[in-house]
């Protein structure tokens, strides 16, 4: 069985980690996680080995215990050791989230750090095959995904869990016959955590009624890995088809092909865009997807969702606007006073008379006096416009004919001389003062940005 468990070990490690490799283990001073340190200690490969302890602090002085079993264990053997305490208890009342679920979301932020400090882009845990049946099992009893039930993976990209395949009994096995050191955690026992409860009486159960039932998880298992792989690429090249992107930042989605999906595909869609694209730190929730959804598929013309203080996603007719960090970047405020060339905000004006003219795409306006008085801002309410040989008319209502939706109406640059709005880039309409018949007393105004001509084109204005 130990020659079994090496050749499983070493065709795993092999096939992840490279000679002389820096590598995270995760060291709790438990049986599983001692005979894995042992294991990687007596490989080939002269693994470069920083040990990680995380002290949840639950049982007070036997906590410190296992915290002081695990550095004399590293230091018999020379291995850098790293350990972490912290009230997991307290911090669970805190986030209002369970205690085995706290306890795992700090181990791997502390684990990730101390990996960052080491150099290590390998984090290694002792998870075992008898862990993902209960993993299995707990998700199924919590309620979750397809992707929830698939658990865990020997490698993600970041942890590897070399040990997945073997069985608790061989592990106890070898440590029996190696003479491995290590101490029971008393947490372990304890029924009032789920894993404990499923591990103590639902296993043997289920176990009674079908004794392959490992082999019965690891099959289910393979096919929802299939079936998850095949949704993901399916999801991929549906986002890449429809969302468009503007900037690192700004996402359009056109809602007349978004909505044209199962529901099943917008809400992948969106939970596959969202969290790969915000921080680690910010939970996407099933409700969160379900409101968007919601949102994407309302009558009214406008509507917004806020997942943080920086991610929000606006409504406007027929679009959705995905913005990831709300930063005050579309904001204008240039006075002009001359001929020549501005440049805000990524917005660039250049103002010529009409006999100095380069650019095909220059609007030529008429003012009353020759003296140049422009000034180029954000719209705001009650502004108004006069049409040519017409009255005028609320800018708000042009907005609203033209079907300009409600994220947009900020970013558009409006152009006003001595207090009168008189031009709005992204918007083709016969002002006051704009000509078609340009004289050398004409204004030429060429304004561009790279941005918001892609949000125009995005969204067909």
């Amino acid at each position: 069985m130990i020659q079994a468990l090496y050749q499983n070990l070493n065709f795993n490690l092999e096939k992840i980690l490279k000679k002389n490799q820096s590598i995270v283990v995760g060291v709790s001073g438990g049986q599983d996680s001692c005979v894995l340190l042992d294991l990687l200690v007596k490989s080939k490969l002269n693994l470069k080995i920083n040990v990680c302890h995380f002290n949840h602090m639950l049982r007070k002085k036997s906590a410190d215990l296992d915290q002081n079993f695990v550095k004399n264990v590293c230091s018999q053997f020379s291995i850098p050791f790293y350990s972490k305490k912290f009230n997991i208890l307290r911090a669970s009342k805190f986030l209002k989230k369970g205690i085995e679920e706290t306890g795992r979301l700090y181990r791997k932020k502390f684990f990730e750090k101390i990996a960052a400090k080491t150099r290590s882009t390998i984090i290694v845990l002792g998870h075992h095959n008898n862990d993902q049946i209960e993993t299995f099992l707990m998700r199924l009893i919590r309620g979750t995904s397809s992707k929830g039930l698939s658990s865990m993976s020997i490698f993600d990209g970041l942890y590897f869990r070399p040990l997945l395949e073997i069985s608790k009994t061989d592990i106890q096995e070898y440590a029996e016959k190696q003479n491995i050191s290590w101490v029971e955690d008393k947490t372990n026992t304890d029924e009032k955590y789920t894993r404990n409860n499923i591990r103590k009486n639902l296993v043997p159960s289920i176990f009674k009624i079908n004794p392959n039932f490992d082999e019965t998880i690891k099959n289910t298992l393979e096919h929802i890995s299939d079936q998850n792989t095949f949704v993901a690429n399916r999801i991929q090249l549906l986002e890449r088809k429809i969302v468009k992107r503007i900037d690192r930042n700004d996402f359009i989605v056109p809602l007349k092909k978004f909505n044209k999906l199962s529901l099943f595909e917008r809400r992948e869609l969106l939970y596959s865009f969202l969290n790969k694209k915000v921080t680690k730190d910010v939970f996407v929730s099933f409700k969160n997807i379900s409101d968007l959804v919601s949102l994407a598929s309302t009558d009214n013309a406008s509507g917004k969702f806020f997942l943080t203080n920086q991610v929000q996603i606006r409504k406007g007719y027929d679009f959705l606007f995905i913005q990831l960090n709300m930063i005050e970047s579309d904001k204008y405020d240039i006075e002009i006073k001359s001929t020549g060339s501005w440049e805000h905000n990524s917005l660039i004006v250049k103002i010529n008379k009409y006999d100095n003219i380069e650019n095909s795409s220059t609007k030529f306006f008429n003012f009353s006096s020759n003296e140049i008085d422009i000034k180029v801002r954000n719209f705001k309410n009650g502004d108004r416009v006069k049409l040519k040989n017409s009255h005028e008319k609320k800018l708000q209502d042009i907005f609203t004919d033209n079907k300009v939706p409600q994220f947009m109406r900020s970013k558009l640059p409006v152009f006003e001389t001595k207090g009168k709005v008189f031009y709005i880039y992204g918007l083709d309409i016969d002002t006051e003062h704009i000509t078609y018949n340009a004289t050398d007393t004409s204004v030429g105004i060429s304004a561009y940005s790279k941005n918001l001509e892609k949000l125009i084109d995005a969204i067909n204005l």
